[in-house]
């Protein structure tokens, strides 16, 4: 006669089975986020590429985080968003603004690169060709190209040129970077503009490697830049209201929680001559030889 499974035995086999799921399923949600950084990293590779393309063709000057579209000294639509099928979509603003994945998409021809597999709110192309930012925080079409990718707004992109939003970036010349091989370009973000952390509010700043002006260059660009570093990685303090949101002054350990969940712990970064790797999560907010170009001052830890 056949003997079956006692039900003792039919557990011990289930119970066997849970265990081993309870050992794989972490291996592999592992292994899906690393393939997420790989094609991440992939994006940021095509960029820096593009970024080179860019400076030969713009006498070796670097893009802007975005120009804006004036006539007579307003704002007008640019002209990448004349015709747009979403043009219904717009708030108020962002349509007077040329953000630098416009400036970088010739170059690429997909809007698929500025979006991050890992970050739950890139924007995604609509039917017209351009962008539609589709989450908190969005005004109007490519919204700074936003989600997925921030500029150094700092050192790279001077946002105190912009007068409060009414003139023009000046732009930065590669002559002007001494450290192309080690100055960020771009990293991994929430928002288009991204800043290290020069008053150490993350507990990361490696003090050592402040010149002491640090934060009077950044605060000269606007006073809410000292806290662009919150939108570094999958960290929104842009998003989440700034100063008024979820990650406001004294909730610092929230906002590096949140970054530290783009690549676990991982920020992909793109340099200054265009190449990209990735930099852990402390290192790419606290270090100041990643971001700096001298331009205020000289820095001779970074040397």
């Amino acid at each position: 006669m056949k003997k079956g499974f006692t039900l003792i035995e039919l557990l011990v086999v289930i119970a066997i089975i849970a265990i081993l799921a309870a050992i794989l399923f972490p291996v592999f949600a592992q292994a899906r986020e690393k393939a997420r950084q790989t094609s991440c990293l992939s994006n940021m590779k095509q960029l820096g590429t593009a970024t080179g393309m860019y400076v030969q063709d713009y006498d070796e000057q670097f893009y802007p985080h975005r120009f804006n579209c004036k006539a007579g000294g307003s704002f007008v639509t640019c002209s990448q968003y004349v015709n747009n099928p979403d043009a219904a979509k717009f708030t108020g603003g962002a349509e007077g603004r040329l953000y630098w994945c416009f400036l970088l998409q010739p170059y690429i021809k997909n809007w698929g690169v500025f979006a991050c597999p890992s970050n739950p709110n890139s924007f995604t192309p609509t039917a017209g060709g351009a962008p539609i930012c589709n989450a908190q925080g969005c005004t109007g079409t490519a919204y700074g190209g936003q989600n997925s990718y921030g500029h150094n707004d700092a050192w790279l992109s001077p946002a105190g040129a912009f007068s409060g939003a009414t003139g023009q970036p000046a732009t930065v010349a590669l002559a002007g970077v001494p450290r192309v091989s080690s100055t960020i370009m771009i990293t991994d973000a929430s928002y288009y503009g991204v800043v290290p952390d020069v008053y150490n509010q993350s507990g990361n700043t490696d003090i050592s490697k402040l010149n002491g002006n640090e934060a009077a260059f950044i605060d000269a660009q606007g006073g809410q830049y000292k806290y662009y570093w919150k939108n570094i990685g999958n960290s929104n303090w842009s998003y989440s209201g700034g100063e008024g949101g979820n990650l406001k002054v004294g909730n610092e350990a929230a906002a590096v929680t949140l970054g530290k969940t783009r690549h676990a712990q991982q920020i992909n970064v793109q340099f200054a001559d265009g190449h990209a790797k990735a930099v852990p999560y402390n290192k790419a907010v606290g270090d100041i030889c990643l971001w700096t170009t001298d331009a205020d001052g000289a820095h001779p830890a970074c040397n």
